[in-house]
């Protein structure tokens, strides 16, 4: 399964790291890419991951997400 998240507040490669982390602590999320530049963070998964555990993480880091795909 893959998903891309569209995230605003992101400025600096610590919010990249920030991002990065709190999804890959999601269970069953395999890899992680953060985009600065684009505002997005694409994950893999190896089992259903629902749109409320991304945002949620998310947004526990400090960061607002706009759309889920």
């Amino acid at each position: 399964m893959k998903r891309t998240i569209t995230i605003e507040g992101m400025s600096c490669n610590h919010c990249v790291m920030r991002v990065r982390s709190a999804l890959m602590s999601i269970p069953g999320v395999t890899r992680v890419e953060v985009s600065l530049q684009d505002g997005i963070a694409t994950i893999e998964a190896s089992e259903p991951i629902t749109d409320a555990q991304l945002r949620q993480a998310v947004e526990e880091a400090g960061y607002k997400v706009t759309s889920i795909e």
